[in-house]
């Protein structure tokens, strides 16, 4: 028997997601949520007192996914090109094939206006991935963690930068040209 808060809970964070993922923060109300799941709009509140409440804890559940996805960076069993590859692509799978923006990109475009527990979560996120891909860059290159955060920083904003350029031209093959220096250089 399944625990419907839990699922109603699960239900509402899920609605939440993809209206950031399509129109960031303000793309959405409590009423927009209710709507969509087929709730009151008290029952939304009820699981998440204020909209800060809720994105915070959509960005918490978002990397904690997304550090069960990432493999150990040092693991011999991962090759280093397996692993630049695989974050590439699973960045394009996410962001381009889905033909969104990533939930972090559509948050920190508002990030003047969020509350502070959801740019914390935010912060928290972009360091697992940056912290992840220096692992891999110091393991790569044979480098020190500076010389490493540096590469793993200009891959970063090439993939998100590619996601937001594939949207205004609104052409997919815009990621895989920008990503070509990365993907060539670890192949």
């Amino acid at each position: 028997m399944k625990d419907t808060k839990v699922d109603t809970k699960s239900k509402i964070m899920d609605v939440a997601e993809a209206f950031i993922s399509q129109g960031g923060y303000g793309a959405f109300s409590f009423r927009d949520i209710a709507e969509s799941v087929g709730i009151k709009s008290a029952s939304v509140h009820y699981h998440f007192p204020t909209k800060g409440d809720l994105v915070a804890a959509v960005m918490a559940r978002y990397t904690h996914a997304f550090s069960l996805m990432l493999p150990d960076p040092c693991d011999a069993e991962f090759s280093t090109k397996d692993l630049i590859h695989g974050f590439i692509d699973g960045f394009k799978a996410k962001v381009v094939d889905q033909m969104n923006m990533s939930l972090c990109t559509m948050l920190t475009s508002d990030k003047s206006s969020l509350p502070e527990a959801v740019c914390q979560e935010l912060a928290i996120f972009y360091k697992l991935k940056l912290d992840w891909l220096t692992q891999v860059f110091m393991r790569i290159e044979q480098t020190d963690e500076e010389k490493a955060l540096t590469k793993a920083s200009q891959l970063l904003a090439c993939l998100h930068g590619a996601s937001i350029l594939v949207q205004g031209a609104n052409d997919p093959a815009f990621f895989d040209r920008a990503l070509s220096h990365w993907r060539n250089a670890y192949n």
